[in-house]
């Protein structure tokens, strides 16, 4: 029977396939190709069947001519060294009218049976050699559903976010010698918690306004996570995330805030939900009426650098601000390179950042200036001896601010030329921060 079956998909090109995340359903229609039991079928990079399968293998497939109906539970795995795979991808994407969109080409995916049923041959086999483990299964899942968050809240770039914790560390060390671990990691967890909880309501709001639906100009660093337009998360999900990681971020700052001198955390506490709830949300919506950037500085600049610095010295100082200005400003800048590609989403979505208000070439000039500025500014603290000699070793990123500067100024229009210019402004945050921290450090240890 098994060899009817092998020959009943041969004889057939098209299948349904049902994929699924967090019990959002999606079904698509493919062409495919058999290999025995085994199915190879072709999907668009960033599509929900492609992003769904990423996080879960489990699928659903019928195939049907008309007469004969098979049903099919497999294991789908996204393959990326297969024979002849070039080869498969072109034949497949013709059939199915695929194609690349920007950055996103066509990935091959290949299935394998967990069961197969044929109610008309009165049919029906379990393929358990194809079944993982239990033991396997769960931490399969336990690492997908860790990766699959990561990507809602975008861990790789509010990791950015947690240098700002670092410096006002630094700078309290730098002029005490003092270090609470527990604080600091506190601050870290706290910060991580209110990034994800801004970038949560941002796809929340995001989607309710038609703004990542309506941008097609995706980047690695820009467009959003897609989350919800991919369907791996429902907007109730995204909110509910939203929600618990605010509740975290309360948790703690409330924890540190009666434990600490005074109530400056507290304030600071306040300034920073009222920007996670309205830089995009209703009723204010800080994005839509041009506040963005002045937000994140703000948030992520002198409320994150001189907060984590006061919980170490639970004194003013006006060292942790003048830093933070620098830090302010680094990270807003990693706002602003990733609006580029942006442009037209946001325009057309209503969102008055800079850019929309004053257009992508004067924008980059704007930028230019002030990335230069973080430079000036640096060089001026260290004459004053308000920062040591040593933190002049951060001029070392400067090479990847250079051209993140040229890269901008050339190709501010273009959005996939822009792509280098994203990427060199996040390594020149990062260099930037962790080699003035180290500095910090390193010079309140010899010194």
């Amino acid at each position: 029977m098994l060899e009817k079956v092998k020959k009943f998909l041969f004889e057939n090109n098209s299948l349904h396939i049902a994929s699924s995340s967090y019990n959002i359903p999606n079904l698509s229609k493919c062409s495919y190709v058999s290999e025995g039991t085994t199915l190879i079928i072709a999907g668009e990079q960033n599509s929900a069947l492609i992003e769904q399968i990423r996080f879960n293998p489990k699928v659903e497939i019928i195939v049907n001519d008309g007469e004969t109906t098979l049903k099919y539970t497999g294991r789908a795995k996204i393959v990326s060294n297969y024979p002849n795979q070039e080869k498969l991808i072109r034949n497949l994407a013709k059939k199915d009218n695929l194609e690349r969109k920007g950055i996103f080409g066509v990935n091959l995916v290949q299935i394998i049976p967990t069961e197969m049923m044929v109610a008309q041959w009165d049919y029906n086999q379990e393929f358990k050699e194809n079944k993982p483990s239990i033991l396997k299964d769960f931490f399969y899942s336990v690492i997908k559903t860790i990766k699959i968050w990561a990507k809602g809240i975008r861990l790789p770039f509010i990791s950015v976010s947690v240098l700002a914790v670092v410096v006002g560390t630094a700078v309290a060390y730098y002029e005490s010698k003092n270090f609470d671990w527990l604080y600091f990691l506190l601050a870290v967890v706290g910060i991580l918690a209110f990034n994800a909880c801004v970038d949560l309501m941002n796809d929340f709001f995001d989607h309710l306004s038609r703004n990542d639906e309506v941008n097609e100009k995706l980047t690695p660093f820009s467009g959003g996570s897609r989350m919800i337009q991919n369907k791996l998360f429902s907007t109730a999900r995204t909110l509910t995330g939203a929600i618990v990681s605010f509740l975290i971020t309360l948790g703690i700052g409330l924890y540190i805030n009666f434990t600490v001198t005074g109530n400056i955390v507290l304030y600071i506490g306040i300034v920073g939900a009222f920007i996670g709830i309205f830089y995009v949300g209703k009723p204010i919506n800080l994005a839509k009426f041009g506040f963005a950037e002045i937000a994140i500085f703000l948030s992520l600049g002198p409320a994150t650098v001189f907060g984590s610095y006061y919980i170490q010295q639970e004194k003013f100082s006006w060292t942790p601000i003048y830093v933070s200005i620098i830090v302010g400003l680094l990270i807003t800048l990693v706002l602003f390179i990733n609006q580029f590609p942006d442009y037209e989403a946001d325009k057309e979505s209503g969102r008055r950042n800079f850019i929309v208000l004053v257009g992508r070439e004067i924008s980059a000039i704007i930028f230019i200036i002030f990335l230069s500025l973080t430079y000036v500014i640096l060089i001026i603290l260290v004459i004053l001896q308000i920062l040591p000699y040593l933190s002049l070793v951060t001029l070392a990123s400067l090479l990847f601010a250079v051209k993140a500067m040229i890269t901008t100024r050339k190709y501010h229009d273009n959005y996939l030329k822009m792509i280098p210019a994203q990427a060199m402004t996040i390594l020149t945050t990062l260099s930037y921060t962790i080699l003035l921290a180290i500095s910090l450090f390193v010079s309140a240890a010899v010194w």
